[in-house]
């Protein structure tokens, strides 16, 4: 009532019509309040409105502008804060430089960082450190193969100030001093490395020549390490006087092995195609091996041939057969392409005679024989396009003739085998020694066939091609079949079938002289191993026997075995047998290893509670023996559950489960096993299945604790190089220095090349990662 009476008051003399004007007139809408931009980046930016609906934000230093709100929709700030924190506006980005040189903070540490943390550039992150700068630098000469003094270049001195104009640029002598020690520093790695080796090195040889009389030797070593891996590194790189010499080789190897003291531990040695098996098997050599190095198979293995080098050899024999039918295809394809006209014009000829527009013709590279085989297989899908355009065509009168054309079929059939050849082997990326026994035997058979046909043209390309492909095999035939024994894919198979094709008849000689080989071989590495692979020597001496105890009975002339052990031990003996080796036969192809029993071991309790054992001797073996016996024994203690304490004898093993039968049983047949080796038990096992990415290497690892002798054996010969060259050069072979490293110091010299061998794996025990599956064989 009260507010009523209020109301009506505050109305009374107001009329109508003012009344109603106070009605009609609209209440006005306060405008809302803008909120405080609190984003730090508006103290470096202004809001600017370009059109009615449309505001940028310009940067107060460079004035550049960035879109800000379009209607109703705002862009936000991070575009604007990226401008501000990455230095990309170069008014902030200099002012920062310049703090940053008098404080001796980092570039960009004057900015207030924000709320959140952004992503910046590595330089603004780390602290610059001048020492560190060096050592990449060096790192870059040495992996780029740039001159050391290129840091006398002042283009490069200014480009390295404007990235970062607190680093000082090294000398001359800095920078080589830099170099010498990362190769110190790599080469201790490289000890440790070799120094872990399980097994033997075999050496891939190389010459370079210079422009001046010196030569150099390069040296590198193949391993398989302890975790089954193909290892490969550069050990020297040596300066020789005369490298043709007859001692240079010599010395040089001599000097690597006493180096990195692998005296004991060559295997094999591969040449490169300018050396000489004479340099290799001088005397000197043989002065430098350690009486400890017994080299395999009395020297058998040492000298191995580059299967790359012969493919090229060959190749470029046989391309030299037709080389002027070659030079008349290679003048027509640049006849073709020289103008888009020319090619046009064939092209229209090539689709007349229905040639498919997938095919092109290709140029080859004259040093690169796969070039040569590509262009003359692409030339003869348009020989018929060729001769059309001779006719046609006044200014062209270089096609081949039919006759031509024949010998270059002939020419590409066979070189398609050099070139798949080739492509298998550089196309692995682990190219163990076993892969290249399938390419040679394959090749020798084909060309060995082609000479007994009846087509003279055939029979005169390939008589060439086989007269210095025969000639390899002869020399290396032999150890490729060992290598493809140790495939468990093909093992003795392999060889019997590729030798019962390629000798007829005369096939089993060949085969038995690989077979006493392998056999032979084996036993050296059975009566001299090396160190086991650490995980089975681990694996062997973790083995414990709870209760069972083996020991080693010596058994005296008189037949009396002594006793072994502590008070109240006791040893139980089953047989004792004796292994004989006879040689039977000067070429027979194995020692047979005969196995007899010569008597049994009694145990005889005397009153005192001792017990002595006596041997009882067969028939035949009554005479004086002195040998050490090893036999199987069991031990009981009287305060154990293998001890009998009403007889005072032990009980039956150490299960107490009265199985000495068993026992007996199971040591006459463990010892009878034994007189098969585990070449001949892996031998008569079935072979594996033949699958497209089978590891060899793995399957060996796999098997080290079943054949542990076998595969130090397998790992020596699957680590030999059969190849150490670029599979399609048909280049001289010699490899030239340029100028600048020809007049460096030696160690200079040797220093840039093993360490940028040595850096490109990274750590000591990384292999680098292979570039698109294929294996890049050494330069």
């Amino acid at each position: 009532m009260e507010s009523e009476a209020i109301h009506s008051y505050s109305m009374e003399g107001i009329s109508d019509t003012e009344m109603a004007i106070v009605e009609a007139t609209p209440i006005p809408t306060p405008a809302p309040k803008k909120r405080k931009k609190k984003s730090f980046v508006w103290d470096y930016f202004t809001v600017e409105n370009v059109s009615e609906d449309c505001s940028r934000a310009c940067c107060n230093q460079c004035k550049q502008s960035y879109a800000y709100s379009t209607g109703n929709k705002i862009a936000g700030t991070s575009h604007l804060k990226r401008h501000i924190l990455m230095g990309i506006c170069p008014k902030i980005r200099e002012e920062n430089q310049q703090r940053a040189l008098i404080s001796g903070s980092s570039v960009g540490a004057s900015i207030d960082p924000p709320k959140r943390r952004y992503r910046s550039s590595a330089i603004y992150s780390h602290p610059f450190d001048q020492d560190n700068s060096c050592i990449n630098l060096a790192k870059m000469i040495i992996m780029h193969e740039y001159p050391l003094n290129m840091v006398e270049h002042s283009s490069f001195a200014t480009f390295s100030q404007g990235l970062q104009p607190k680093f000082k640029m090294p000398d001359l002598d800095a920078i080589e001093t830099e170099v010498m020690a990362i190769h110190h520093k790599e080469k201790q790695n490289i000890s440790i490395l070799f120094g872990t080796m399980p097994g033997r090195v075999s050496l891939t040889i190389g010459l370079y020549t210079t422009s001046q009389t010196l030569g150099y030797v390069s040296l590198t070593g193949h391993f398989i390490g302890n975790d089954w891996r193909l290892h490969k590194r550069m050990l020297n790189f040596m300066m020789v006087s005369s490298p043709h010499s007859e001692n240079a080789l010599s010395d040089a190897i001599g000097y690597c092995l006493s180096e990195w003291n692998m005296k004991s531990k060559l295997f094999t040695i591969t040449l490169d195609n300018n050396c000489s098996s004479h340099d290799i098997y001088s005397a000197n050599l043989r002065d430098h091996l350690s009486n400890k190095n017994a080299l395999m198979l009395k020297g058998k293995l040492f000298v191995v041939r580059c299967f790359a080098h012969v493919l090229n050899v060959v190749a470029q024999d046989v391309i030299a057969s037709i080389h002027g039918i070659i030079y008349n295809i290679r003048e027509s394809v640049k006849y073709v392409k020289a103008t888009i006209e020319r090619e046009g014009k064939f092209v229209d000829i090539s689709e007349q005679h229905q040639i498919p527009s997938s095919k092109s013709l290709s140029l080859d590279v004259q040093m690169q024989w796969n070039t040569t085989y590509l262009m003359l297989v692409a030339a003869l899908d348009f020989r018929h396009a060729f001769t059309s355009l001779e006719a046609c065509d006044p200014d062209y009168n270089e096609a081949p003739t039919i006759a031509d054309w024949k010998k270059v079929e002939i020419v590409c059939t066979y070189l398609k085998l050099l070139y798949d050849s080739a492509n298998t082997i550089m196309g692995t990326v682990d190219p163990t020694s076993n892969i290249y026994f399938q390419e040679a035997w394959k090749i020798q058979l084909e060309l060995a066939n082609a000479l007994q046909g009846e087509d003279p043209v055939v029979c005169e390309i390939a008589k060439d091609m086989h007269e210095k492909f025969d000639q390899y095999w002869k020399d290396c035939s032999f150890i490729l079949a060992i290598a493809v024994v140790m495939d468990p894919r093909f093992k003795m198979k392999l060889v019997e079938f590729s030798f019962s094709k390629i000798y007829g008849e005369d096939s089993a000689r060949y085969i038995k002289v690989v077979d006493d080989a392998i056999h032979e071989l084996y036993r050296e590495y059975a009566i001299n191993p090396h160190s086991l692979n650490p995980s089975y020597t681990e694996h062997e001496q973790n083995r414990q026997f709870n209760s069972v105890e083996a020991s080693s009975i010596i058994v005296r002339s008189n037949g009396e075995a002594c006793d072994f052990g502590e008070d109240h031990n006791f040893d139980v003996s089953i047989n004792i047998e004796e292994t004989h080796t006879q040689n039977i036969g000067e070429t027979h192809a194995h020692n047979i290893e005969e196995t007899q029993n010569i008597g049994e071991v009694y145990m005889v309790e005397q009153n005192n509670g001792e017990v002595n054992f006596v041997l009882e001797p067969n028939n035949g073996h009554s005479g004086h023996i002195e040998q050490e016996l090893a036999i199987v024994q069991v031990k009981g203690e009287p305060d154990d559950g293998n001890y009998n304490h009403m007889n005072r004898m032990p009980l039956a093993l150490s299960t107490g489960d009265g199985l000495l039968d068993f026992d007996i049983y199971i040591s006459e047949t463990a010892v009878a096993d034994q007189t098969k080796s585990e070449l001949d038990q892996y031998l008569e096992e079935s072979l594996v299945p033949r699958i497209q990415e089978f590891d060899i290497l793995g399957w060996w690892k796999l098997n080290v604790l079943k054949y542990p002798t076998l595969c130090k054996m397998a790992s020596d010969i699957l680590a030999i190089p059969m190849s150490m060259l670029s599979s399609f050069s048909t280049g001289s072979g010699n490899k030239m220095l340029d100028e600048y490293r020809s007049s460096l110091r030696p160690d200079t010299v040797e220093a840039l090349f093993c360490t940028k061998d040595w850096l490109q794996y990274g750590p000591a025990m990384q292999e680098p990662p292979s570039s698109n599956g294929l294996f890049k064989p050494e330069l």
